[in-house]
């Protein structure tokens, strides 16, 4: 699908920058777990490597990992650390760039799926991105709302695409968009060895999804259950969410959940599943823990004798080559694997390093995420803004904590210096 114009000859080794980018930056830093963020006004500005751009962050996203690593102390490499997993900014500096359609003064949505390196984190004033993996995005007041989907995106079309293999339309293209397949033409030694099994073995192709087939979705309210909706749905599935029904039933309906069950008595909730699904469930997504995950293999294995109708292979679809009663269900879990595996269900840890490891990958999701956003395909949580910089991300990593945002996504502005471009 990849359009990006690749232009490395004509602009090798070559650096483009704005004036009056300042020598030092402001970032949020935490300095060992458990314990509060802190401002620190005198750190270096990311220096960028050839195929990076350098951007001035206009607006983070918040994501539940943010409060949760420094809470629970995972995913936090070395100290000081800086957090903070997706940000809009706009483009101020360029190394050797070799994608033609972003220029200086462009806004970007950039997805920080690589936490090990800081200099791309979205807590701090300044960050590099890579270009392959950059979303553009509308350079006018509406482009801060992109911060509240890029995380949930990756995961959600990852989560999908890879480890299950379901293929999804992209508009004005021929094909369907398919990231199993793009991945494992990569060769075995571009895939790192940590995410081999899961891009190489998890899923046969004849037992990925066939149009029509059943997705049990548990935590549906979250952002990135929102996202897989819709591409659960463009990818030719069922969806059953599971969700407070009261509070979120109405916003999951429009996105297009066909059945919506509650989540406050699970035991009920597997009876009317039961009930009122005859057809077998292949397929489940969680995205809250180890006990729902638990809940959705019990699920799934339960389901094991129920009859599967043939599958005919077709072109353009998500039909299976063959198609059988011993095909294993699938659960893809994107925050905990169930504390005791049942070897009936394949589980699934979703492979999201590929987005930043994998150039092609990571080219693929951003361009089609940006065209999303552009024709508005994608439908946006509901956002919340907040004023006030590194300085008000402290108090709403809280907010996040205390649940009170369930099913929305918190987006801080940022308090902007003054970086003149250069004139074209």
């Amino acid at each position: 699908m990849t359009s990006q114009t690749v232009t490395q000859a004509a602009r090798s080794d070559i650096q483009v920058e704005a004036t009056s980018i300042p020598e030092l930056q402001t970032q949020l830093l935490l300095h060992q777990a458990k314990q509060p963020y802190e401002i620190d006004n005198a750190r270096e500005i990311p220096k960028i490597l050839p195929g990076e751009l350098l951007v001035q962050v206009q607006a983070v996203g918040l994501n539940p990992i943010d409060w949760k690593s420094a809470e629970y102390g995972f995913a936090l490499p070395s100290f000081p650390c800086v957090n903070g997993r997706e940000f809009v900014g706009k483009v101020i500096r360029e190394h050797s760039a070799q994608r033609s359609d972003i220029k200086l003064g462009d806004s970007v949505l950039s997805i920080c799926t690589d936490y090990r390196d800081f200099r791309k984190s979205a807590f701090q004033e300044y960050a590099a991105v890579n270009d392959f993996s950059a979303v553009k995005v509308s350079s006018d007041s509406q482009s801060s709302r992109a911060a509240a989907v890029g995380v949930a995106f990756v995961a959600a079309s990852i989560g999908l695409g890879i480890c299950l293999g379901l293929t999804f339309p992209v508009p004005k293209q021929p094909q369907p968009l398919d990231l199993l397949e793009i991945s494992r033409s990569q060769g075995k030694d571009n895939i790192p060895e940590d995410i081999f099994d899961e891009v190489f073995n998890a899923i046969s192709l004849w037992n990925r999804p066939s149009a029509g087939d059943w997705i049990l979705i548990y935590g549906a309210s979250s952002v990135t259950a929102q996202v897989a909706i819709q591409l659960a749905k463009w990818g030719g599935l069922r969806v059953v969410a599971i969700a407070d029904r009261e509070k979120h039933g109405s916003r999951l309906e429009a996105l297009g959940a066909d059945k919506i069950i509650d989540r406050h008595d699970l035991e009920k909730a597997a009876d009317e599943i039961r009930s009122e699904i005859p057809m077998p469930i292949r397929f489940a997504l969680d995205t809250v823990g180890s006990e729902t995950s638990t809940w959705c293999q019990n699920v799934l294995a339960s389901r094991i004798g129920v009859q599967y109708r043939p599958s005919i292979l077709q072109n353009g679809t998500n039909s299976v080559v063959m198609g059988s009663a011993s095909s294993l269900p699938h659960l893809v879990c994107l925050t905990g694997s169930p504390k005791e595996v049942n070897s009936n269900v394949r589980v699934h840890e979703v492979p999201i390093k590929l987005f930043h490891t994998n150039r092609d990958i990571g080219a693929e999701i951003s361009e089609w995420l940006s065209v999303l956003l552009e024709s508005g395909d994608l439908r946006l949580p509901e956002t919340v803004f907040v004023d006030g910089g590194l300085n008000a991300i402290g108090s709403s990593l809280q907010r996040l904590k205390t649940g009170e945002l369930s099913g929305k996504r918190l987006v801080v502005k940022m308090r902007m210096n003054d970086v003149h471009l250069p004139s074209t």
